[in-house]
Parts: C-alpha cells; structure tokens; sequence
C-alpha cells in the first residue's frame, strides 16, 4: 500500500551540519560541504557497514555529490553544493514521550553502545537524545547519521555527556523514583537540570546511585567550580596519549550505561496483566471463540500494517503479527505497555507497543508544531486494519466521546478493514463504567451503533459470543 503524508514535510533546521526532510518515498538529508567529507569517509567504513546489516544504523544511499568547491564550516562558500543523502523511513516513527521504560532503556543502550564501537575505530557521537533512536518493534534504530563525527583522541571528555544525562538518565531517575510521567519528554526537550531532580529528591534518594553520581555530585561540583571561578575547564584539558583518551571516554560510557540500567524500573503491575485469564465476564469459551473471529478475519484480509488500539496483554497484536503484519500497539496503561515491549524482546514479532490514548492523542509539537507530527497525523493513510477489542464502552463512557465521532475516527485509521467489538449496556463491564449515569446513556443500543458505523463500514462477518458481546469484521467503504 502507498502512504501519504498528510502533512507537508519540512527540513530539520537545528543542527548546523545539514537538515532533513521525510517524504512518503524516503528521508532526505542535506548535509553542508564543509562535514561532506567526513561523513563519506564514515559511510565508507566497514564498521557502518555492519551497523547498518545489524540493523542498528540507518541504512544510507548517496543521491548526490557535493561541489569540489573547498569550504569550511567557519567561511561557507555560498557556491558550494551539499552532499545529497536517501534514507529509508522507519515504517511508524515515535517519539520517547510515547515509549515505556523498556524502550527508553533501549535507546539508551543503542545510544551508549553504538557510541563505544565508534570510538574503537576513531569516530564519536557529537549529541546524545532519544530523538536520534526510532523503533522497528522493540528493536532501536539510529537515525541520526550527522551525529557521528571523528573523534579528537587528545579529548578525554565527551561532549555529549550532560545532553545524555538530561534527556535519557534524569527522566528516567526522575519517573522511577520520583513517579514523575515520562509523556514529561514532550515538553522538554533538552530534559532536565541536576537541580530539579534534587530539590525533589529526599535525603535518601540523593545519596544513593544513580542519583549520587548523576544528580548529588554534579550539583555539587557546580556549586563549588562557581563559587572558585578559576578560569579553567576540564573540557579545554587535553591528553598526549590516545588511547588513555580512548580508555576514559569507554569507561564513561560504561559509567551510564549502568547508571541508566540501575534508574530504569521493571515492569509493574499492571490492571489489565491478568485480564484475559481472569476476566470474570469473559469465560474460557468466549475467549477461545474470540480469538478463532479475530484469527479468521486476519487470515481473510492479510494485512500489511494493523493498529491494535488497547492492546493490553498483547493477545491479538501477536495474532496479527504472526499473520505477517506490521503492527503498532497502543494502550493507556503504562506498566501494560512495558510488560509488553519487554516480553517482545528476542522475538521475531514485528510489534512495536506505544503509550498513547486514543481520546487524547500525542498532538504536534516544536516549532510551529512541526517538528514532531501528531499521532493521528503519523496514522493517516497507513495502516490497513485497526483493532479495537473492548474498547468502545471506554471511549463512549469514560472519555465521553460520542458514537458518531468514534465510527469517523475509525474511517479514518484505516485504510480497509476493522475489527471491533460491541459490548452491550447490560454487560457488568458496561454497567461498572455507568457509575449511575445510567438516564444519560440510554441511547447507546446495538441499533444505534449499526446506524453509526453504516455510512463508513459493510459488514464483512460477525460472531455474538455466549457473554452477549458482538466482534464486528467491517470493510470500510470506498469513495
């Protein structure tokens, strides 16, 4: 299937080295004369090479050539030409304030350990942020090819370490230890200071590792260079030898990768964990006849890329990707969602779970609200199939959203077909999110949910189930 963007693209404008631009066939980099040299060099290297198959580096064609005008980064030749790159596009890009745990601890390993075999064969990451990692599943993926640059082996200092410690350890301490929301991310984009995190850290949180290391000691150092002011930094302090530069900076590196590992939390407990097991209006017959319609309806539309909207447990996102699909799953619950990308890892199931709620989706974010697309706007035309399994009844009564706008959001998630299940007023779970509100919701019957549906969806099969819910095969409509 073609996608289309439905919003126009626009070039990353923040890093002086080149820019950007995502198109429905491919991302475009544009990368200035003056670092052209360098990152040919860098393509060139077997070590990129074997990223790029390990699936660990963007893969990276040369479109163009740059001008043999000879130009430097301080004086650029206004008649040079930049070199002209093609990536591909990561089939569903995300953002970090939409991951879980599991997936921020994932980036961050991709980020410290990539940056290790640079360093090993002379190159270097200049900046370090979760923005530079997108996801194909569980697996991360570097994207960000203008971030590696040679490495200056006099230098026992890595630059990009506060940026690290910002954007990748202290939200993560801060949401471990703190409870603050990772989905914080969205608004800070350069994350956060050591002094935030240790005005709200107690006593015993600052003088325990991570925070120790990562919080306590840099505030403290700060304070104290400060109040010296000597005039003199440990970044300008160099060393004769390479490989004592070389050793330092791969201990640093490991110093966080153990640092984010000892701040990242395990999967907790989730509401919904057990729910398939326990679910007490749900018996062992409507499950299995649950999932024999679900199975039945993939094997019949063989889809390319589904949506599974409340994944939950992960039940039909993996019957969707074991028939072949590439599938997204979203869901409110956050220990859900990681217990689910953590159990994915080492699987060959093309599943990639997303914190995000349907009734409040990520909206657009930076510059003129461009820099970063909305959830609905990254779904638009992309995926085939959407499942919405026991989730209807949460939309129309805890997020209030009315029937027909629900039938036209569907309309436009999918491309083709969905799959959705009816759940009537008299079912427990129907009556417990009432909450005695029972005279405004009288109109939510079988009737009007068909009549809502109609305009957009045929009925391509359905299945009532001994519990009296009703899974739906729809095919949306054409035209």
């Amino acid at each position: 299937m073609q996608e289309q963007l439905s919003a126009s693209p626009q070039r990353t404008f923040r890093d002086p080295a080149g820019s950007i631009e995502v198109r429905s066939d491919g991302a475009f980099r544009s990368v200035h004369p003056a670092y052209a040299t360098d990152m040919l060099a860098f393509l060139d290297e077997p070590l990129a090479t074997g990223l790029v198959s390990a699936g660990l580096l963007i893969s990276t064609t040369v479109m163009e050539m740059p001008s043999p005008v000879s130009t430097s980064a301080e004086s650029p030749d206004s008649e040079a030409h930049p070199l002209h790159l093609r990536h591909p596009r990561v089939s569903f890009p995300s953002y970090p304030w939409e991951w879980s745990p599991a997936l921020w601890l994932s980036a961050s390993e991709l980020t410290l350990n990539l940056c290790s075999d640079l360093l090993k064969e002379g190159w270097i990451l200049k900046d370090a942020t979760p923005l530079n990692i997108l996801f194909q599943g569980v697996e991360p993926v570097f994207v960000d090819v203008l971030s590696i640059q040679r490495a200056d082996l006099r230098q026992p200092v890595w630059f990009a370490y506060g940026q690290f410690v910002r954007t990748f350890l202290l939200p993560m301490l801060a949401h471990s230890r703190l409870g603050w929301p990772l989905q914080v991310a969205l608004t800070r984009r350069d994350g956060f200071e050591p002094e935030e995190i240790y005005a709200a850290l107690p006593w015993t949180q600052r003088l325990r590792q991570p925070a120790l290391s990562s919080v306590t000691l840099p505030l403290l150092l700060s304070r104290l260079t400060s109040s010296r002011s000597t005039g003199t930094s440990p970044v300008g302090r160099t060393v004769k030898n390479p490989e004592v530069a070389r050793h330092i900076l791969l201990k640093t590196l490991a110093g966080l990768l153990t640092q984010m590992r000892r701040a990242t939390p395990p999967p907790g407990t989730s509401d919904w964990e057990s729910y398939t097991q326990t679910a007490s209006h749900y018996s062992t017959a409507d499950h299995t006849a649950k999932q024999d319609f679900v199975r039945k309806a993939l094997t019949e539309s063989l889809p390319a890329r589904v949506l599974d909207v409340g994944c939950n447990t992960g039940v039909y996102s993996r019957l969707a990707a074991k028939a072949g699909a590439e599938v997204v799953a979203i869901d409110t619950d956050l220990q859900a969602v990681d217990r689910l990308a953590t159990s994915l890892r080492n699987s060959s199931l093309n599943i990639l779970p997303l914190c995000v709620d349907l009734a409040y989706p990520t909206p657009p974010t930076g510059w003129q609200n461009r820099e970063s697309r909305s959830f609905l706007d990254r779904t638009s035309g992309h995926f085939d199939t959407v499942l919405m399994l026991a989730v209807l009844h949460h939309l129309l009564l805890q997020s209030q959203i009315p029937l027909g706008h629900i039938a036209t959001l569907c309309n436009t998630l999918t491309t083709r077909t969905l799959i959705l299940e009816w759940v009537p007023p008299t079912d427990s779970m129907f009556q417990q999110l009432l909450r005695g509100r029972e005279a405004l919701y009288t109109h939510l019957t079988e009737a009007a949910f068909r009549e809502a549906f109609a305009p957009y969806f045929t009925i391509q099969g359905e299945l009532t189930l001994p519990n009296q819910r009703i899974l739906f095969h729809f095919v949306r409509r054409q035209g």
